[in-house]
Parts: C-alpha cells; structure tokens; sequence
C-alpha cells in the first residue's frame, strides 16, 4: 500500500465549508485557507484530475484519505437573520477563545454538512510505499 499525498499548488485554493444547524436556523462557517493537503491511501497511483478544472471535494473522493495540513486560514461567518448582532457576538467570542467551531455544539447547534474544496491545479506524489 502506498500513500499519496495530494495538496493543491495555488494560494487560497483550498475552501472549507461547515454548515450549522439549530431550532429550524442555519450558520455558515467559509475558511479558505492558503494551502491544503491530503494523504491518500492506495495500492496503485489515484485517478485525479489534477488539472482540477472544477474543483473537488476531497470528502467525496473514492480513495480513503486523511487530511494533513490546512494553513492559514480566513474564516468567515454567515448567521442568520433571526440573530441578534448581540449573540453573533458571543458565539464569535467563543468560536475565537477556543479556535475550534465544535465549541457550537455545546451552544446546542448540529453540524450538518462539512465539506472541503480544493480549485485549481494539484500535485499528487507518492510519500512512501
């Protein structure tokens, strides 16, 4: 078995969405990040555009693979109109104290969806085999 390293080659091209839900309203996290890779587990060379004209969710490929480094990302989030500017606030406050999103699921909130986009060109090398 050999893994492969998968990692995009043009700055900001790796996306990340999370989408939150709670009590019928949704939140959207957006970090794009500057760099991204991924460490893909295969007996023979993975079938990827690398060209990558679209983008590809690497959630959704059909090898197993592990995500090994997102760097500096920016995050953005989307809340709902129903929230007060008062608890958009408090949840930056605590997203920002604990650099970690998870900390929604204390305040009650679902993770529905998490998906990760690399655009543009990629590079795939064997890192051992």
């Amino acid at each position: 078995m050999t893994t492969w390293r998968l990692s995009t080659t043009e700055q900001t091209s790796a996306i990340e969405i999370e989408t939150w839900t709670k009590d019928n309203l949704t939140l959207t996290l957006e970090t794009v990040w500057d760099s991204g890779s991924a460490l893909i587990e295969s007996s023979t060379k993975p079938n990827i555009d690398l060209a990558n004209a679209e983008g590809i969710d690497v959630y959704v490929v059909e090898y197993p693979l592990e995500i090994e480094e997102l760097s500096e990302g920016e995050t953005q989030i989307i809340y709902p109109d129903e929230i007060s500017i008062t608890e958009e606030d408090r949840l930056n406050d605590l997203i920002e104290a604990s650099d970690d999103t998870d900390v929604l699921e204390t305040e009650g909130w679902e993770l529905e969806d998490h998906e990760l986009y690399f655009h543009g060109a990629l590079k795939l090398e064997a890192v051992n085999s």
